[in-house]
């Protein structure tokens, strides 16, 4: 299958062909598609952006609905937030217009040259989300909070995950490093290259610290960490985390709000992995695993991890409030079902 002339179709079109899912199960619109693994609702469109180095260029989405019934209760929101860790290029997210239901969503650039490149990882990060997406729907505590798996019951057992966590990419195969020669070096090397960085690489990983903001004598700073892991899900890997330091109170929801917000039309970020709660702190916790740890992955990691930091340099501040209203019931109220 394969469309010619807009790099938004085209992208959509390889994609379809590398999921392997059957067309007669999958719906397509205007550079989208919905297609449901495991009776989940899963959609991917491309969306066009401002043109980049002078090429036309788009913002891929990967978006999988997983539970709904979300009135965000403390037990409800410890459920889900001990099932975080597990996720590794996926992002909890709001259903828009409809607070109750839970997602998880991803978002990578694409210029108009980077056709194939894009599509095949779009294609691996949406298999891994489904899968993802399914562990959460049919987390014990998750749904014994009350919380309920949000499948299209009618599409259950026609089209899946499979059943390795990480697919095997199709064609040309993406050559993956072993772990011990990952390019350290050279990824702090590009994180010096934006100003306000400094980045320190050694044989483990690479450490670096993004200025954030400046009051008076005090500095604040977004830390990244990029290490070599381990996930029990799918072995040996890629780590990459960046904390946030807030001063309010964290919440689940600001975790959410700040996902939501890097999934907008406008934001420069790549939304590989999301932002989680961790010791009180605010933590954006993404895991590549060595099927994707290619040296041109790894740099691209990076490079977003300095987008990263610029926008919340910018918008920071503004997106994440001190705190979220309760009812009388001590519910969270954005998770309130719309009247």
């Amino acid at each position: 299958m394969s469309v010619q002339g807009d790099a938004g179709e085209e992208v959509i079109s390889r994609i379809v062909d590398r999921l392997g899912c059957a067309p007669e199960l999958v719906t397509f619109w205007r550079r989208g598609l919905t297609w449901y693994p495991a009776g989940l609702t899963q959609h991917l469109w491309a969306e066009p952006v401002p043109r980049r180095a002078g090429l036309d260029a788009w913002r891929v989405h990967v978006r999988t609905w997983c539970l709904k019934r979300l009135v965000g209760s403390q037990a409800q929101m410890h459920a889900i937030e001990t099932r975080l860790p597990h996720l590794m290029l996926s992002a909890l997210v709001r259903k828009p217009g409809s607070p109750s239901r839970l997602g998880l969503g991803s978002a990578i650039h694409m210029n108009g040259d980077r056709v194939e490149w894009t599509a095949r990882m779009v294609a691996a990060t949406a298999r891994v989300q489904a899968w993802e997406a399914l562990g959460l729907s049919r987390a014990a505590k998750v749904i014994e909070s009350g919380a309920v798996a949000d499948v299209v019951t009618a599409q259950i057992g026609r089209e899946g995950p499979r059943a390795a966590p990480v697919p095997p990419l199709d064609g040309e195969p993406l050559a993956p490093l072993t772990l011990d020669v990952l390019p350290f070096a050279e990824i702090a090397d590009a994180l010096r290259a934006h100003d306000g960085v400094r980045a320190i690489a050694t044989h483990s990983g690479v450490t670096a610290s993004f200025a954030l903001l400046s009051e008076g004598d005090r500095y604040e700073f977004v830390l990244t960490a990029i290490r070599c892991g381990t996930r029990e899900e799918v072995g040996k890997g890629m780590s990459i985390s960046m904390s946030l330091p807030m001063a309010a109170p964290t919440h689940l929801l600001h975790a959410l709000v700040l996902n939501e917000a890097e999934l907008q039309s406008d934001s420069p970020t790549d939304l590989l992995g999301g932002w989680v709660l961790r010791d009180g702190a605010l933590v954006h916790e993404a895991f590549l695993p060595l099927a994707l740890c290619t040296g041109e992955m790894t740099r691209h990691m990076a490079e977003a991890a300095a987008r990263r930091a610029a926008w919340l340099r910018l918008a920071g501040r503004a997106i994440v409030p001190g705190d979220w209203p309760m009812d009388t019931r001590g519910r969270i109220i954005p998770f309130k079902r719309p009247s």
